[in-house]
């Protein structure tokens, strides 16, 4: 059985390279249950759905949207904004561009920005949930543990009850308008000695001159 399974997840890897086989069809490529998948995006609309137990689904979004199913690895690119990028009960990397990042609950993400505006939405009960705003919002949901960063100075975090979240601003002034927790449910907002760093029910992170 174990030799079926991994000769099955091999031959599912060569089919699925590219935007055209057996499981791509109309820009959408669909990643089987527990196949491991590559896909490359040639023309966009590109959409791509890992569905699940998937132990590598790598692809690019292109104005179309990457989703990462129940118990499985993804990194999703973006060849073309709008990029949007959903993990469900998984771990993934990914790109927004114009779009939305959404870890879902019990998701470790971790969310970079190519173009704006970019939203991260962390549902709650993320161990790590990591991403870059833009002209756009991050949130932090219950019992999570979050790391956000602004890449302008057009961004607002939110953070809720049992969250632990960390929101740098290397281009903005922290705690101001355009880079401040609209919500803060640990209490005071903490501003770090380093005069980028803003933290909520979390310690600063350490100063790199201190090691």
């Amino acid at each position: 059985m174990q030799c079926f399974k991994r000769f099955y997840g091999i031959l599912v890897l060569l089919l699925v390279v590219g935007c055209h086989g057996d499981f791509c069809e109309d820009g959408t490529c669909s990643c089987p249950v527990g196949g491991a998948c590559e896909f490359t995006c040639e023309e966009p609309p590109c959409h791509v759905a890992c569905e699940g137990d998937n132990p590598t689904c790598v692809a690019d979004c292109a104005n179309g949207e990457c989703d990462c199913g129940p118990g499985s690895s993804c990194e999703f690119g973006c060849a073309s904004p709008p990029c949007h990028v959903d993990c469900e009960g998984s771990e993934c990397e990914g790109v927004c561009a114009n779009g939305e990042c959404h870890c879902q609950q019990g998701s470790r993400c971790a969310f970079s920005c190519d173009t704006g505006p970019c939203h991260v939405l962390c549902d709650g009960d993320n161990e790590s949930c990591e991403g870059q705003c833009q002209n756009g919002s991050c949130s932090c949901g219950p019992d999570s543990t979050c790391s956000f960063e602004c890449l302008d100075q057009n961004c607002t975090f939110s953070c809720a009850a049992g969250a632990a979240c960390v929101a740098r601003c290397p281009s903005g002034v922290p705690g101001e308008q355009g880079c401040a927790f609209t919500e803060c449910a640990a209490g005071d907002v903490v501003l770090c000695p380093d005069g980028e760093t803003q933290t909520c029910g979390a310690p600063c992170p350490p100063d790199e001159d201190d090691d």
